[in-house]
């Protein structure tokens, strides 16, 4: 099936229980996650061998996080243990009109001081079929910048295909900032998961808005088309999401082969918990393409598979590969007995 291994900060998540307010609650819920760790889950749920490269402070809450991969059946054995703290995160979910928020607490976490130095790249690619990392770990600091684009080169090196989510984060860094530090690392990625305004604001890449009016499928292929033209990417993949509220929206996927796009099927879903349905896309779409799945399978379970992550509490997807094959099979909602 491939073996997958992500680099990337694990955060700690606290959050009130029950859709209340940060500035009312005096109890807060505890998730680990973070988007590379939340692909490397979700994968391992799906029965892909993964493994998550990064660094924890060597006390409880770095332990925690380590037991909570390892739960989960991720290889945590290229996890390096120092360096001052555990990054976090608060999330107080939105409801209705009331907006979701969230607030980082993550300077000076353990990945931003990490030193290529501190990882054998060697044994880490070897045996390995696919790298993802997302620009958030391109972003956090200098040193992790510097390691994501040591081990995008060593894993094209190696032979191996490389992933990359944009994940473009404004409250860590400035879009030219981005810019500059993406335009260095295109080059290695094959597979890349970004929206259009990613390709607009960070690249420059802009197609006439008027297609987006009139055919929303239209837009997002002239657009690929003009990325691909400068980014010869093996697959191109975006989630288009309509926000009727904080609790409810309509989400659909897109892929482009170079060649063809393909559009899946939209859902309307009612929120559970909308952190991670990113990275259930993306995990949904590298599981497809490991299995060697034809392109329309490939979006259609990669759509469901984020849609499924809507209605399920905390960073990460629990699911079987059949309960998103279900879905978006046969829309199937009764009770299973």
């Amino acid at each position: 099936m491939g073996r997958v291994v992500t680099l990337g900060e694990v955060l700690l998540r606290l959050s009130p229980p029950n859709r209340n307010r940060l500035v009312d609650s005096r109890t807060l819920e505890v998730n680990y996650g973070g988007s590379e760790a939340n692909v490397a889950v979700a994968l391992s749920q799906y029965g892909v061998e993964t493994a998550l490269v990064t660094k924890l402070p060597e006390h409880e809450l770095g332990d925690a996080a380590i037991h909570t991969l390892r739960g989960f059946g991720v290889d945590v054995s290229h996890v390096v243990r120092g360096g001052d703290r555990l990054g976090v995160y608060y999330l107080e979910n939105g409801y209705s009109i009331r907006p979701s928020k969230v607030i980082y607490d993550r300077k000076h976490s353990s990945i931003a001081q990490a030193r290529i130095d501190e990882f054998d790249l060697d044994e880490i690619f070897a045996g390995r079929d696919l790298f993802h990392v997302s620009g958030i770990t391109l972003g956090i600091s200098e040193s992790s910048f510097q390691l994501a684009k040591a081990c995008m080169e060593k894993a094209k090196e190696t032979g191996l295909k490389v992933s990359f989510d944009f994940n473009y984060r404004s409250k860590l860094w400035s879009l030219e900032e981005a810019t500059k530090k993406f335009e260095q690392v295109l080059e290695y990625v094959d597979i890349v998961f970004a929206g259009h305004l990613d390709f607009t604001n960070i690249l420059g890449i802009k197609v006439d808005e008027r297609f987006a009016k009139n055919d929303i499928q239209d837009y997002y292929e002239n657009l690929y088309r003009k990325v691909h033209v400068r980014y010869p990417f093996t697959f191109i993949a975006s989630s288009i999401r309509s926000v009727e509220s904080a609790s409810r929206n309509r989400y659909q996927g897109l892929i482009f082969d170079g060649k063809d796009i393909y559009a899946s099927q939209a859902y309307t879903v009612d929120i559970v918990d909308r952190v991670g349905t990113g990275d259930a896309f993306t995990a949904g779409f590298i599981y497809s393409y490991l299995t060697k799945q034809d392109e329309q399978y490939k979006v259609e379970f990669a759509t469901a598979s984020a849609a499924l992550k809507h209605t399920i509490s905390g960073d990460t997807v629990a699911a079987t590969p059949a309960e998103v094959e279900r879905l978006f099979k046969t829309g199937e909602f009764r009770l299973q007995r």
